[in-house]
């Protein structure tokens, strides 16, 4: 167990880390710290509005579009840094091991945008040197790309677990 020196020293490191990518450690302590507010049955709550719930299975972009909508959701799309850091816990939660999890961002026809609201993905934490858009084929986005939190672009016939986003 750390200290509670150590424990503000890490927050505080994890507060201005840059591009909000941590390591299985940082992001244990970060979730340490953090109380998710359960919806109803496996689901938390990622706003006022909103309530997240995980499919079961890796799917591509377009089946976890059907799925989330099966639940009466969509995937999951981030408004803010605070959404962002609740959603990498509660992935760490669902499964504490580091997975692909798509978001509800594809590529429109200037940058990518979220699917339902049609903006912009502005400020967002891409990993270093995304998107790279390799092989002409990646129009998809996923969180969790070479550590815990950072967006990658990726092909959307590519199999990831699915975070749906349900109006509550």
């Amino acid at each position: 167990m750390p200290s509670a020196v150590t424990t503000i020293l890490l927050m505080g490191a994890l507060m201005v880390a840059p591009a909000y990518s941590w390591t299985l450690k940082e992001v244990a302590a970060l979730c340490a710290t953090m109380e998710l507010q359960p919806c109803d049955a496996g689901e938390y709550r990622l706003n006022d509005d909103s309530c997240v719930k995980f499919l079961p299975s890796q799917i591509n972009f377009q089946e976890a579009q059907e799925g989330c909508q099966l639940v009466d959701g969509a995937v999951v799309e981030l408004t803010n840094a605070d959404e962002h850091k609740k959603l990498v816990c509660m992935t760490f939660a669902a499964f504490p091991f580091r997975l692909h999890y798509w978001l509800g961002a594809t590529r429109g026809p200037d940058d990518f945008e979220w699917v339902r609201r049609g903006e912009p993905l502005k400020t967002v934490p891409w990993r270093e040197g995304q998107p790279d858009n390799f092989e002409d084929n990646e129009d998809c986005v996923w969180m969790n790309s070479g550590s815990w939190g950072p967006f990658n672009d990726g092909p959307c016939s590519e199999l990831s677990s699915v975070p749906c986003q349900i109006s509550k």
